[in-house]
């Protein structure tokens, strides 16, 4: 249904563009809504009490991608969590430009702590050529080809929420990457205790009983 009425939405646009094009100058602007892949969705958790490797769990067993930072009753931090979600991007040509793209994901809960503030967590771009699908536990601390910061807030649990990723997108598409693979997680350099934020863990719904809760994403391109 999602789907459905932002075609609807989007088709609308389209055609107020086209009367504003000037004499039809304007390209067509191509909108392409692609599901994460379920059998590659996962999480990496690391212990920050006795360090290891990082334990990989699987969306497709668990049904959901954890991202965040756990912390014990004291506030400490103890375990930190990258959600990995990967889109095959088979249907956007290889010449397209890329004029918008963003990740939609449904958040099962939100854990932020007490926390009303917004609290900053960063999206980066894996180059899938180099380290292609699926995830392994070295991806915990790949080297990126791209990166941005966004915020989740408690009132995100229950709701679906858009993450603009253009910049990755282009980057992606500049590099030809087969895949747009993301790694989310909580981003320590924009923490900041003295303004309240705080540390916490969210999980994303990836259930194949779900599609309508389903991570996708959107890219709006011209060839």
């Amino acid at each position: 249904m999602r789907k459905i009425v932002i075609l609807g939405l989007v088709g609308v646009l389209a055609l107020f563009l086209a009367g504003c094009g000037g004499g039809g100058n304007s390209e067509p602007v191509v909108t392409t809504f692609i599901d994460s892949d379920l059998t590659l969705d996962a999480d990496l958790t690391l212990d920050l009490v006795g360090g290891g490797t990082p334990l990989l769990a699987l969306a497709s067993t668990n049904g959901n991608v954890l991202a965040g930072v756990t912390v014990d009753p004291g506030g400490t931090p103890v375990a930190d969590t990258r959600g990995f979600l990967i889109f095959p991007l088979s249907s956007v040509p290889l010449n397209a430009s890329i004029r918008f793209a963003s990740v939609t994901v449904f958040l099962n809960q939100v854990t932020l702590g007490i926390s009303f503030l917004p609290t900053p967590f960063f999206i980066d771009l894996i180059d899938t050529t180099a380290f292609p699908p699926p995830v392994q536990p070295t991806d915990y601390s790949v080297a990126l080809a791209a990166t941005r910061t966004f915020d989740f807030i408690n009132s995100d649990q229950g709701k679906l929420v858009e993450i603009v990723v253009t910049s990755l997108m282009q980057e992606a598409q500049a590099r030809g990457l087969p895949s747009f693979e993301v790694r989310l997680g909580f981003d320590e350099d924009a923490f900041n205790a003295d303004i309240n934020t705080t540390r916490g863990l969210v999980e994303i719904d990836d259930r194949v009983l779900a599609p309508s809760q389903r991570p996708f994403l959107t890219v709006d391109y011209v060839n």
